[in-house]
């Protein structure tokens, strides 16, 4: 099963962002695909280099694949900078992708999200900011909640399981902290031997990363403005396809 389709859908007609959704399952199964065999598989000294990298990047290839279907003008946009002629290596872009910014919210939430005194330009629309919260996931899981209602197979429970009220806060703290955990093996911050994930260590924050990919990505199918959804059948198929891929 290849996690690219949970969390990008299906392929539409030809576009730019019918594109980028492909290369981006792409990387999402390339690098997915190692992580899961560094999950599965015996600990080595590969694992210990190259797992929490694999999960990284698969953790943000998904959440950037999230925001393209939910808000395609963003994807839009980084893909039209990213192929114009002056695009450089090695020059910060302060348009470009960033995890505060685009997944977790860059600014302190305003208390009235309705208020008439907002700026347009100071509404946040990332991943998980509350007013995405509030138009997208949570009517998203009181739909999927509602569907769910008549299913009883066991691979679903987790899904049950889930609150409207808290699915978008209760997930952005744990990517959040996976997120900053996972970012510890890829800038390589371990100056002492006694500071490397280990085995469990490592294995269980690469399940649970894969368990809030799979879960928003669920959910996802569930927003009827997303691009590119999966008809719901084929949603519950492809998540518990890949939930038997771990443990």
């Amino acid at each position: 099963m290849k996690l690219s389709e949970l969390v990008c859908g299906s392929t539409a007609e030809h576009c730019t962002a019918n594109t980028t959704l492909d290369h981006l399952g792409d990387s999402i199964d390339r690098f997915a695909r190692k992580a899961l065999a560094y999950l599965n598989e015996p600990f080595s000294e590969e694992a210990e280099s190259f797992g929490a990298f694999c999960a990284r990047v698969t953790l943000e290839n998904a959440c950037a694949a999230l925001i393209g279907r939910i808000d395609p003008f963003r994807l839009l946009y980084l893909t039209e900078f990213q192929t114009q002629g002056g695009f450089e290596y090695g020059k910060p872009s302060k348009s470009g992708f960033r995890w505060t910014g685009d997944v977790l919210v860059e600014d302190k939430p305003p208390r009235d999200l309705w208020s008439a005194d907002h700026e347009l330009s100071k509404i946040s629309r990332a991943l998980f900011s509350p007013h995405v919260d509030h138009v997208y996931w949570k009517p998203a899981v009181e739909v999927a909640l509602d569907y769910l209602s008549g299913n009883s197979d066991e691979a679903l429970g987790d899904l049950a399981a889930m609150d409207p009220g808290t699915f978008t806060a209760e997930t952005k703290g744990r990517c959040s902290e996976l997120y900053s955990k996972l970012s510890k093996g890829v800038h390589w911050d371990f100056f002492a031997s006694s500071a490397l994930m280990d085995e469990i260590t490592l294995k269980d924050t690469i399940r649970d990363c894969f368990i809030q990919i799979s879960r928003m990505s669920f959910v996802s199918h569930f927003i009827p403005t997303a691009y590119r959804s999966l008809n719901r059948p084929r949603a519950i198929s492809s998540y518990i396809s890949f939930r038997k891929t771990f443990q």
